[in-house]
């Protein structure tokens, strides 16, 4: 099947735009800190030779086994919480640590093509082999988002021949990826983990799952919201438990992009100072968006 070329976006890192937002996530340290070291013993290919020299010199086998060198990186759970930010942006802090330009590369939002017969398939092999094509011979890290369309277990009952046929293909380019020793990370993001193939679960080098924000990861983000306004601690808690009174949890865009930026524009428009009691009479009005059922269909 002939295809036009798909529509990629390619950036190259560091970037000072992708530098502030991957800053600007507050509350995931772990999984950020988990994330980067992971790229840089995949792209850092004598790393972990170094280190085990240092503290190890006599090899240990299970550290050969476990610290394989496959592409795929899993990042699952709820909406709002971080997952594409994070993919989107982790090429910088990457870049600086490797002291190299890294190139990032994201499938475009009709990658599933009209539904044609093999043009799945077909657009699942473009999409790998212009990565290949334009990397370079930088270090590349692929996104792969809403990673359902693609990857959708072929075991569930209404999974279409295409959709099965696309899973395979995938799989096939992950792993021809890993036996090429090519210097492409992938990193797949779904909301439902549960629908992902097991074969392509099992391949994931690393995969981090995504929460809603506990009172602790609350306090941090409205600590980002708040800088460089006074306030005293004993407010803050009481709007973190305004927060955490409510009987969903709030996911992080739900703190930013709802009660953050709403308090600003009630701010401005009542032409008062922007502070935690504005904050807290959002949050008091904001119901949190409703939460992703995460059930393996039968």
């Amino acid at each position: 099947m002939e295809l036009a070329p798909l529509k990629l976006k390619e950036t190259l890192h560091p970037h000072k735009e992708y530098e502030a937002k991957y800053n600007e996530l507050v509350g995931i340290d772990q999984h950020k800190e988990d994330l980067l070291t992971t790229l840089l013993l995949f792209f850092e290919k004598d790393a972990i030779d170094k280190w085990k020299k240092r503290h190890h010199a006599k090899g240990i086998t299970f550290v050969d086994k476990v610290l394989h060198k496959s592409p795929l990186i899993l990042l699952s759970g709820e909406v709002g919480c971080g997952k594409t930010a994070l993919a989107n942006s982790i090429a910088t802090p990457l870049a600086k640590k490797l002291d190299a330009q890294v190139r990032s590369f994201e499938t475009p939002s009709d990658i599933r093509g009209g539904g044609h017969v093999g043009e799945l398939s077909a657009r699942i092999t473009l999409a790998f082999h212009q990565v290949k094509a334009q990397q370079n011979g930088k270090p590349a890290i692929f996104v792969i988002d809403e990673a359902d369309d693609l990857a959708t277990s072929r075991d569930q009952m209404q999974a279409h021949h295409e959709d099965r046929a696309g899973v395979n293909v995938l799989i096939k380019e992950i792993d021809a990826l890993e036996k090429d020793k090519a210097n492409i990370a992938v990193i797949i993001i779904t909301n439902r983990f549960t629908s992902i193939d097991p074969a392509v679960i099992r391949r994931a080098s690393l995969q981090l799952k995504f929460e809603r924000p506990n009172s602790d990861s609350i306090r941090e983000v409205f600590k980002n919201i708040l800088n460089g306004v006074k306030y005293e601690d004993a407010t803050l808690d009481k709007l973190v438990k305004v927060c955490t009174d409510k009987k969903i949890p709030f996911s992080y865009s739900d703190l930013t992009n709802r009660i953050g930026r709403q308090a600003v524009m009630r701010a401005f428009s009542q032409d008062q100072p922007f502070g935690v009691e504005i904050l807290k009479e959002i949050a008091k009005e904001t119901e949190p968006s409703p939460l992703i059922i995460d059930t393996k269909v039968q």
